[in-house]
């Protein structure tokens, strides 16, 4: 996928791997290894169809418990 132009910001895209931080039933799950348009100027991230269907997967995955961590961290939650 190469978007180019950021349709936030129209600031610049540039291909990157990145994490993606999830909430499933309570728990906080980051996938890792996400293909991802990521805008230089805001951050904004763009995904194509074929990713996200795989992040969607994996979600299906871990809500089936057919999915193992393959490592655990420690996640402060803080309030405002």
């Amino acid at each position: 996928m190469k978007v180019g132009k950021c349709p936030i910001c129209g600031g610049d895209t540039k291909e990157d791997i990145v994490e993606v931080q999830e909430m499933i039933e309570g728990e906080a799950y980051i996938i890792k290894g996400v293909k991802a348009e990521v805008c230089v100027q805001c951050g904004e991230r763009m995904y194509s169809l074929d990713e996200m269907r795989r992040i969607e997967k994996v979600r299906e995955e871990i809500r089936n418990r057919v999915i193992k961590p393959i490592e655990v961290r420690k996640v402060a939650v803080v309030s405002l």
